[in-house]
Formats: C-alpha cells, structure tokens, sequence
C-alpha cells in the first residue's frame, strides 16, 4: 500500500527535492508551503509521514506539532522536523513536544529516505506487538463470554428469584450472571492497565536522565497506546459487554422510556446484571453517595414511587412483563 507523506516547506527548492526523492521511493507526496495550510492538509488527508520546516511564515513547526497532537488522528506515523536549526535546545524542544527525529539540514537522499524507513519500520514493530497483546487479552475475555452466554442460553432465560421456584437453577443462573460481570471488570481492568501503562510512559518521560533512544521508544508506545481502540472508557466497554449478554434489553428500554441519556442507560444496565453500590462507584468513577443519588432521580424518571423495587422493575422490563403501573 503506497503511503502518504506530508512535507511542509517554505523554501521551494527544498520542497521540490524532497518530493522528488520521495515519490522515487514510491510515496504518496503531498506538500505545503506553510503551516497552517500543513495543518489543514494533515487533518484532510491523515499522512502516514510528516516532514515538516522549523521556519515557516506563519506559524512554526512546533506550533504544526501542538496543533496535530491534539488529536491522534491526524498524527498517524512519524514527524520529523527538517531543519538548518543546530542548536541543541531546538533539538530538545522538538523531542519534549513528539517528533520522531531531527534532520539537519543539508542532508543527503540516502539521509532522508533512511529516516523515514527507519521510523516507520519503528512503529510498524510497535504497532505489530501492541495490537497482538490487545488481540490476545479480546480472544480470551470473548470466548469466556460466549461460554457463559451459551450455558445461560441452556439453561433458558433469566428467571426471577421472585418467581421461580427452582432455587438450583436460580443459583445456577445467577452464578453464570456474575461472571460475566466478572468477565467484564476484567475488560476494564485491562483498559485501566493500558491507561496506567500511559502515564507512567508521560513520569518516565520527564526524566532528564533519560537516554534519546529510549526517549524515543517511549514516545512511540504511548502514541501507540492512546490511538489503540482498547482505550474506551470503562462505561463502553461495559456496554459492549452487556449486550453480548442481553442484545434485547437496551431497544425494550429506549421503547418504553424514550428519553433516557446514555449515562442513565448505562446505569440501570449495570442494576439488570447485578452490580452492587461499590461496582458502580467503580464503574462509573463516583463516589457511592453519588451512586445512590442516581439511583433516586433515575427512578424518578422511570415513574417509580420511593417504595417501589427498583432491581425487581428492571428485571420485570427484561423478560417482557410489567410489574408497575
């Protein structure tokens, strides 16, 4: 697949050489002559390369950097700076703000088509490793998932404590419930782990000490980890989760009370598979105070009266029967 390189130049002869090299190597090339139109036809375009000037007549690459970080989108491979600037607090700034590398100017064709190699070869191997060890994590908590689905899907649907009269089965259904819910704060978790890995990506990359190499490297794996769609929060990553389990649920509700937030969706889901006070708080990223508090103004809008069994109401809704008026 032919990639796309971005070269943001002012000074046309280096423009014009820069593209020649690269469309001899077979890329895309796509050019601008200043910043802001660099940065328009980054987010237009989505380049798999960035070559962009320090110097620019409106706003500097550092600002081009700033701009684009913004939004992983638009940064989806390496920036490298391109510039006659050789003082080492240029150089240092570019790394602080997540360019890849710093070419000096001049430099040769071998010079720059290696650059470029050498970085994207860097992410396709980051990239490479990262996305394997998600997929592991996802292979592993769907099959656990669709496991328990398929035991519960034998044993029938959800009966109601209230109603059965096999406590065996009611037991046994109930235990097959909380492991999905195990199942799925095992999916948060590994989210969490990945958002942990990132910041303490962002303390080690404060440290002084730090070698260009192994800045690098770092620099890298946390662009990587936050472009990574495992990185949801952990009330998506919930929902996906649930309706695994209860395809039906969401579309009953959203029938009946047509005008419930996401949030307050998402809220009584986590009551239908039986999450405590403590689980929610988690889930949510509230305090329990504030989880009862949702509690009390949800049933207000689902028409319950302060007496009314919220848990009950919400199981009546899932197998199809209205036990409030």
């Amino acid at each position: 697949m032919v990639k796309k390189v971005l070269v943001i130049e002012d000074d046309e002869a280096v423009l014009i050489m820069v593209s020649e090299i690269l469309q001899n190597e077979n890329f895309d090339v796509i050019t601008a002559s200043g910043g802001i139109r660099g940065v328009e036809l980054a987010i237009e375009n989505c380049p798999e390369v960035i070559l962009c000037d320090i110097r620019l007549p409106d706003i500097d690459g550092y600002e081009v950097l700033k701009k684009l970080s913004r939004d992983n989108r638009y940064l989806r491979g390496p920036f490298i700076f391109m510039t006659a600037l050789r003082e080492r607090e240029n150089y240092r700034k570019a790394m602080e703000l997540g360019a890849d590398d710093y070419l000096p100017k001049p430099f040769s064709p071998k010079e720059l088509v290696e650059a470029i190699f050498s970085r994207l070869l860097k992410y396709s191997r980051i990239e490479s490793n990262l996305d394997q060890k998600v997929k592991e994590i996802e292979n592993q908590l769907n099959t656990k998932t669709q496991n328990i689905h398929n035991e519960v899907d034998e044993n029938g649907s959800f009966i109601s404590p209230a109603s059965s009269k096999n406590e065996i089965l009611v037991k046994q259904l109930k235990e097959k419930e909380m492991e999905l819910v195990k199942e799925t704060f095992n999916a948060i978790e590994t989210n969490n782990t990945l958002l942990d890995l990132r910041n303490e990506i962002n303390r080690e990359l404060k440290n002084p000490a730090l070698k260009k190499q192994s800045k690098q490297i770092l620099t890298d794996l946390k662009r990587k980890t936050k472009k990574h769609t495992m990185l949801w929060n952990n009330q998506t990553i919930f929902q996906l989760k649930f309706n695994q389990a209860y395809p039906n649920f969401i579309s009953k509700l959203n029938t009946r009370f047509s005008g419930l937030t996401q949030y307050e969706i998402v809220f009584i889901s986590a009551h239908l598979m039986g999450l405590n006070t403590m689980q929610l708080s988690d889930l949510f990223c509230i305090s329990d105070d504030s989880v009862r508090k949702s509690r009390y103004r949800v049933k207000k809008k689902l028409g319950l009266k302060k007496e009314d069994d919220f848990f009950s109401f919400i199981h009546a809704l899932n197998i199809g029967k209205r036990n409030h008026e």
